[in-house]
């Protein structure tokens, strides 16, 4: 075996298996997220003399079906999950800005191709990308970075503060069947 690994196939054990494509040549998944209307975009970042450009919204990468109508920019100490919640009227793009985070979603929705499946992805800046969380599919956020990390929330309906659309799985409940834990 040379220091770079096996150079001969009969050193790899019988029960070995080729790993799936996950990516082609120009680094973009392969295969779409496996709950139905979801969405994940990388964004290429610009390097330039004084530093980095990133650009955070384009209607046009949401086939113009999303008009951004509210923004919110939300922290989240390291080791901390948000609370799982969902909507029923809106959508959100989820955007990070500042350290490691893991997105969860579970599709709760009955009438979905999709109902039952769960996803996880990973983002920071350093490959930054937006994640499009349809109506009805829970979701939570975990920061698994020793600091403080960020990210931007952009609905496509304006927060209604006497009626939230922010559905919450009671804190310390089980969670769904088939949720996946944003932390592992």
């Amino acid at each position: 075996m040379s220091e770079s690994g096996p150079t001969d196939l009969a050193s790899v054990p019988s029960n070995g298996v080729r790993a799936k494509q996950t990516l082609n040549a120009e680094w973009d998944p392969v295969a779409p997220p496996p709950i139905e209307g979801l969405a994940v975009r990388d964004v290429k970042n610009v390097v330039y003399g004084n530093g980095v450009l990133t650009e955070i919204f384009r209607p046009e990468w949401f086939r113009d079906e999303f008009d951004v109508r509210h923004v919110v920019y939300v922290s989240i100490l390291p080791g901390r999950t948000s609370q799982w919640h969902c909507h029923r009227k809106q959508k959100d793009i989820v955007f990070p800005v500042r350290g490691f985070l893991r997105i969860s979603l579970y599709d709760g929705r009955a009438s979905s191709p999709t109902f039952g499946k769960s996803f996880k992805a990973t983002f920071n800046l350093h490959r930054p990308r937006y994640v499009l969380v349809p109506v009805g599919v829970w979701h939570a956020i975990h920061n698994f970075g020793q600091e403080e990390a960020a990210y931007i929330v952009l609905n496509d309906l304006p927060f209604d503060y006497e009626h939230p659309d922010d559905w919450l799985l009671p804190a310390g409940s089980s969670p769904l069947p088939g949720m996946c834990d944003p932390e592992s």
